[in-house]
This record gives C-alpha cells, sequence and structure tokens, in this order.
C-alpha cells in the first residue's frame, strides 16, 4: 500500500544524518538455561552484516559445532542531546541503512513516520515474514518530552522463539539506565515485551517523580501567597497566620511567581499526556503479550511461569502507578489553577492599592492646583491693577510733557526777549505794549507747533519700531504653520512708514517701499 508521507520523508535528506554510537545487543539462551549478553558499539556500514543472522557465541561450551539462536537482538540508535520539547532530531542513520533494517525485519513504513513525530502512538504489529511465519509486535512512541523520548519496534518470531527490536531517541544517560535493566533481567529475556515494559516504567517513573517536586513547589507558593491553611481552631496561631501573611504579602514579588506558575502549568500539561499515552500503551503491550502468551501456549504444560507472573506484577504496578500519578496530577492542577485565580486576586488588590493612592496623590496635587491658581488668580488681579495705576502714572507724565512742551517754547521766548540782548523799546518810551509784540506771538506758536511735532513723530516712530519687534519675537518663539509665519510676514510688511520728509507727504507700507526698490526700469526700445 502506497505511503505518500513515508515516501516524501524518505526525499527529505535533512531527515537522516549518520552519526556514530549505535549499539547492539545480542541476548543468547544457552544449553544450561542461563543467558549470556553480548553488548557491543557498531558502525553504519557494519550494521547490514550484523542484521543478515546471529553472532557466534564464543562463551558456549559446545560453540565449535553448534551456533545458538539468540533470544533478543536490540539496536539502539545513537545518543541524542534534547534541548527542546518540541523539535524533531534526524534519524542517526542514512535513508539505505533504514531501508535495510526495515526490510530484513518485516518493520513496515510507518515506522519512520513514527520516528520522525512528535505525537504518542502505539500500534500493533502482525506481518508475515519471507518463510511464511507470522510475527506479532508493537510499536511505541513516547509522549515528546526531554526526558525518554523513545521511539521503540518490537517484532517476536514465536516459531523461531526470537524478539528483534530497534530503538531510538533516548539519552546516554536514558541508554545506560536501559541497558542496565535488561541485563539484570536476563532471566526474563525471554518475554517480547520486556523490552516496551522497561521503557513504560522508567518514563512513567521519571514523570511520577517530576510530579511529587512539582507538589513541594506549589505548597512553597501556596505558602508564599499566604493561602496555605489558615483554617487553625487556635486563635493565636491563627492570629499569628495572618499577621505572617500580611507581612509577606506587602513584599511579595510577583514576577518569579508568575514565572512558576506558567513552568508549571506546562510541566503539568505533559504529565498528562504522558500518562495517558502510557497506559494507552501499556494496554496494547497487555494485549499483544496476552496473544503471544496463546502462541506459545502447550496443551499440557498449565504451569505458571515465575517470570511471566513477575512481569505481569510489574505491569500490574505500573497500571496502578499511572493511575496514581493521574490523580496527584488532577489534584496539583487544580492547586495550580487556585494558585492563578489568587495571583489574579492579589495582583488586583495591589492594583487598586495603587491606584487609591495614586487618586489620593491627585487630590492633593489637584488641590494645590486650585490654591495655586487662585494665587496666580490674585497676582493676576494685583497685575492689572499695577498696570492700570502705570497707565494713569503714564497718562499723567505725558499730559505734564505736554503741557510742558506747550509753554517751555513761550517761557523761553519770553526769557531771550526780557535779556538785555534785545531793545525793543527806547529807554525814555511810554507805551505799555511794544510794537513787536506780534513776533513773540510768531516764534511762540511757531516753535510750539515745531516742538509739538517732532514729539508727536517721535513717538509714533517708538511705537512702530516696538510692534515690529513684538512680531519678529512672535516669529521665532511661536511654532507655527507656514501659512500663520506668512501671515505675520505680510503683516510686517504691510506695516506703514511715516515719510514725512521733503516730498512726502504720507506714509508708504514696507512691501511697496521693497517693490519700488526693486522696480527696475525696463530697457530702453533699441
Amino acid at each position: 500500500m502506497h505511503d505518500f508521507y513515508y515516501t516524501k520523508l524518505l526525499n527529505d535528506p535533512a531527515k537522516f544524518h549518520p552519526r556514530s554510537g549505535n549499539k547492539t545487543v545480542e541476548a543468547f539462551e544457552l544449553l544450561d538455561g542461563s543467558v549470556s549478553w553480548v553488548e557491543s558499539d557498531i558502525d553504519e556500514a557494519s550494521i547490514p552484516d550484523w542484521l543478515q543472522g546471529p553472532r557466534q557465541d564464543a562463551t558456549s561450551p559446545d560453540s565449535k559445532t553448534s551456533r545458538l539462536q539468540p533470544a533478543l537482538r536490540l539496536l539502539i540508535g545513537a545518543p541524542e542531546e534534547h534541548h527542546s520539547d518540541g523539535k524533531i532530531l534526524p534519524l542517526p542513520l542514512s535513508l539505505s541503512t533504514f531501508e535495510t533494517i526495515r526490510a530484513l525485519w518485516n518493520l513496515p513504513t510507518e515506522l519512520l513516520r513514527m520516528m520522525l513525530s512528535s505525537l504518542p502512538l502505539a500500534v500493533p504489529l502482525s506481518p508475515i515474514n519471507h518463510k511464511g511465519q507470522a510475527l506479532t509486535g508493537i510499536m511505541v512512541r513516547g509522549a515528546r518530552s526531554r526526558d525518554w523520548n523513545f521511539c521503540v519496534a518490537v517484532l517476536c518470531n514465536a516459531a523461531e522463539g526470537q524478539t528483534v527490536a530497534i530503538v531510538n531517541g533516548m539519552q546516554e544517560s536514558e541508554i545506560q539506565l536501559l541497558l542496565t535493566c535488561l541485563k539484570q533481567s536476563k532471566n526474563h529475556i525471554r518475554d517480547p515485551m520486556l523490552l516496551p515494559v522497561f521503557l513504560l516504567e522508567l518514563k512513567v517513573n521519571c514523570f511520577a517523580l517530576l510530579l511529587e517536586k512539582r507538589a513541594l513547589g506549589i505548597e512553597e507558593i501556596e505558602h508564599s501567597t499566604g493561602m496555605r491553611h489558615g483554617f487553625s481552631e487556635n486563635p493565636q496561631r491563627l492570629k499569628m497566620f495572618e499577621d505572617e501573611s500580611r507581612e509577606k504579602l506587602k513584599t511579595l514579588d510577583f514576577h518569579p511567581i508568575t514565572q512558576k506558575l506558567t513552568g508549571l502549568t506546562g510541566t503539568l500539561s505533559f504529565c498528562h499526556i504522558t500518562f495517558q499515552s502510557s497506559l494507552k500503551a501499556l494496554d496494547l503491550v497487555v494485549s499483544v503479550r496476552a496473544t503471544l502468551q496463546t502462541q506459545a501456549a502447550t496443551p499440557h504444560n498449565h504451569s505458571p511461569d515465575p517470570a511471566t507472573q513477575a512481569l505481569d506484577q510489574r505491569i500490574q504496578y505500573l497500571f496502578a502507578l499511572i493511575d496514581g500519578a493521574r490523580s496527584l496530577g488532577d489534584v496539583l492542577a487544580t492547586r495550580t489553577r487556585a494558585q492563578v485565580q489568587t495571583m489574579y486576586s492579589l495582583i488586583g488588590q495591589r492594583d487598586n492599592k495603587v491606584n487609591i493612592a495614586t487618586a489620593a496623590a491627585s487630590r492633593e496635587i489637584s488641590a494645590l492646583s486650585l490654591l495655586h491658581n487662585q494665587a496666580m488668580k490674585t497676582i493676576a488681579e494685583e497685575s492689572r491693577n499695577v498696570a492700570i495705576l502705570t497707565r494713569k502714572d503714564s497718562i499723567d507724565m505725558r499730559i505734564i510733557a505736554a503741557v510742558t512742551l506747550v509753554f517751555l517754547p513761550g517761557t523761553f521766548i519770553a526769557t531771550v526777549f526780557g535779556s538785555n540782548l534785545f531793545q525793543f523799546l527806547p529807554a525814555s518810551s511810554s507805551q505799555v505794549v511794544s510794537k513787536w509784540i506780534w513776533l513773540y506771538a510768531v516764534l511762540t506758536t511757531a516753535i510750539t507747533a515745531i516742538v509739538l511735532l517732532f514729539w508727536w513723530l517721535f513717538s509714533r516712530r517708538e511705537m512702530h519700531d516696538l510692534r515690529i519687534q513684538n512680531l519678529l519675537r512672535e516669529v521665532s518663539t511661536t511654532d507655527t504653520g507656514p501659512s500663520s509665519l506668512e501671515k505675520q510676514t505680510n503683516d510686517i510688511l504691510n506695516l506703514e512708514m511715516p515719510f514725512n520728509g521733503p516730498g512726502h507727504t504720507r506714509s508708504r507700507s514696507v512691501a511697496t517701499v521693497q517693490d519700488d526698490i526693486f522696480a527696475f526700469p525696463p530697457p530702453p526700445a533699441s
């Protein structure tokens, strides 16, 4: 049957990365009932030769004339280093070597898909070899994690009493622990399901211990948040507990606790999927094992096998361990959710306190601002009064100046005429009014008019210069747009400037003067 995804994986060279470190294990059952254990490293080039048939066991007492059939042939992939829970590493074999293993051991194409997947899977196997013999086995893919991320395929030939298996995805320490367990259980090597049972046990036990550690972490968080018990019937102890919790909450840092709760939620999720998938895989192991026991049973042998009973007992313990771990995981998940809600509540309470403090500070600032505004209003009123008084003083000064300018020329002329510089009357004259009084009136009027005119022109020029300076200051200090700047510039150019000199009897704008300056006469016609 065509396997489209298997073909896709075969055509992807990134899925295969040959590495050194592959191991082989062969367990021979000798004539005296003992088991010989042969373990060795193997390079990839030697794997096809190793697959062709069992090696000669040198420990057999009749090794020169007999060739023993190994009860177990195990190929372990090179160890991996897991730095991520989701990254899938390539196989430590080449494409051709993997295809050779799959073809010689009658493994299905789905094995490659399972090895390069992160999903927990458990699939029974029942192929038929080239001799027409029915094989029975199992493929198990553990839930993806950094620890015990294994994928195993086991096939048993009940007719020949031989089991072949391939394991991949484990780290170096995990491989050594698995080999130790198998080596110490050599008397049970005849059971084909011994290898998957050990793998499931090691993975489940690892995550069960992890749950127990996380239980201590949750208890620590509960003590930190002050949500641990608090139902003591002793009033003194209860008050002490409340005081201690109140002091802790004042200095509690929510950031590390939030990080721990987030990591704890992820750990509980990994544990849940591990226990759930391991339970399904263990159910499948029991089913396949029952099938193998039926195939190997003889009509006249009904006595229980101690090795079989020991493995049955271990499987029952694993069922109980998984059930207990799942119950503990549910309890820890509930406590974790309670702590998450507690953290939300505590953060909300702290935010409310901060908001209340902020509101109080804002209220004080508003009160101070109100006082400041009242003070500024008072200052503005006083400044207005000062300005009014100053304006009155300025008007008074201008009146005084105007009166002075009106009377000062007449006084000056009278003083000049009354001096000894001029003699307008003869010494013996009896006239009361001199005939030159008209000269006094003319000179006084003319000089007064001239003084008042120059005073008016000077005041107007001063006001004009002050207005230009104010406009320039507004342009340079105000961030205005182009239209506003253009308007202010036009206001400056349209200022009227007095031209009261000779030949000028009217006022002209700056722009008009500019046009006159740059308006050159046209060139003469040729």
